[in-house]
């Protein structure tokens, strides 16, 4: 820690700091040590987003998963949305193309679940998995966002391989010191080289990306004040009441809280389990009956709020929601 706190200390000096006032602005940057609400709204003026996002391989025998996770609508009838970050192997890329075509987001993760060695590996990566998925007719500048395989938060090297490909954001920084409702952070860029502390890996303190994106992801936290990356990693969670709790009681973390973007974590292994399943479309249902002023849409739609925060009264409007 003191190393990286030294590295920040001698960057800041040769960068800059990021001033919300004088440098850094939206719609384009924020800075991470901003600590207030974009638009300066009030909490409950916000519209709390539940970013679902999948990871790993997508095929039909996933797709008929998944699909049972997004059968109500938002706020303004339009589908619950996601984003899929995909590995390569074992991907079925018309099963892609579907899921593109009904609006969900697609992202890109890994070849094959393997964590780069280098700079090089992090672009090549990248950029082999874009051109898959590319390939299978998806817009090119629709593929925006990044999550690195295992969570593997690849620092400089990871936002390298990303800005070489086009891609906008890195949704990989899990954090176990954001992680409660008065610490949960907003989005931010990297235009100065500042940022969280990701679990085990430190944020690209050495060099600036403009316009490059953190979706930053809290630990979850469920009984006994267990924590863990993503709910699968919450060996405790044994029963349907234990999969909608652990996801229930960190929405309402966020929500009681600044109403920052509440990112979950799934993947087929969690899906494939029914209790863990059941849970899941009970608590998709629950929010969304139960929270009118809930939204479960893709990753790159809540940033695209925080460029441009519009408050609840006026989000049924909002053009990126709009379907």
């Amino acid at each position: 820690m003191k190393v990286f706190v030294y590295l920040a200390v001698l960057v800041g000096l040769v960068y800059g700091q990021c001033d919300p006032a004088a440098n850094c602005s939206p719609p384009d940057c924020r800075c991470f040590n901003d600590n207030t609400t974009p638009g300066g709204l009030k909490p409950d003026e916000i519209p709390q987003m539940v970013v679902m996002t999948m990871d790993y391989s997508l095929n039909s025998e996933f797709a008929e998963l998944y699909d049972q996770l997004f059968t109500v609508t938002n706020p303004n009838d339009c589908p619950t949305l996601g984003t899929f970050y995909l590995q390569d192997m074992n991907t079925d890329y018309d099963v892609v193309k579907a899921y593109y075509d009904r609006g969900f987001e697609i992202g890109v993760s890994s070849v094959d679940g393997t964590i780069p060695k280098d700079e090089t590996g992090w672009v090549d990566m990248i950029r082999s998995v874009k051109t898959k998925i590319t390939g299978a007719g998806i817009n090119g500048d629709d593929v925006r966002g990044y999550r690195p395989p295992q969570l593997n938060f690849g620092g400089t090297e990871e936002f390298i391989g990303i800005g070489d490909n086009g891609l906008v954001y890195d949704a990989g920084c899990v954090t176990s010191e954001y992680d409660t409702a008065n610490t949960f952070k907003w989005p931010y860029t990297y235009d100065f080289p500042d940022g969280a502390k990701c679990n085990g890996q430190s944020a690209p303190v050495d060099k600036e990306f403009k316009g490059k994106w953190e979706l930053i992801i809290p630990d979850f936290r469920f009984s006994n004040d267990t924590k863990c990356e993503v709910p699968q990693g919450c060996t405790n969670v044994e029963t349907k009441t234990d999969a909608f709790n652990i996801l229930y009681d960190n929405f309402i973390a966020h929500y009681e809280g600044s109403r920052t973007p509440y990112v979950v974590i799934i993947d087929a292994a969690w899906m494939k389990t029914d209790f863990k399943r059941e849970g899941t479309v009970e608590f998709m249902d629950y929010v969304r009956a139960g929270f009118p002023d809930t939204w479960v849409i893709t990753a790159w739609q809540s940033l695209q709020w925080v460029q441009n925060p519009t408050p609840t009264a006026n989000i049924s409007s909002f053009a990126p929601w709009s379907c």
